[in-house]
């Protein structure tokens, strides 16, 4: 997908940010949730994901009504 949005000449420089920033959010992601379940537990940790998959879908539903 991004192989395609962009030109040739900044294709492998991209394509690394894009690399390193899905790295970074999934170290962020397991860091966050290991501090979650040593201070509060794994249902706290579970109601979060929950409620933030949740939010998520109005964000979705708003970028396809608007294609």
């Amino acid at each position: 997908m991004i192989i395609d949005a962009v030109l040739l000449a900044t294709r492998a420089e991209n394509q690394g940010m894009a690399d390193v920033s899905i790295a970074i959010a999934g170290a962020t992601g397991g860091f966050s949730s290991g501090l979650v379940v040593s201070a509060s537990g794994y249902p706290v940790l579970a109601l979060t994901g929950g409620i933030l998959a949740l939010a998520v879908l109005p964000a979705i539903a708003t970028s396809a009504s608007s294609r």
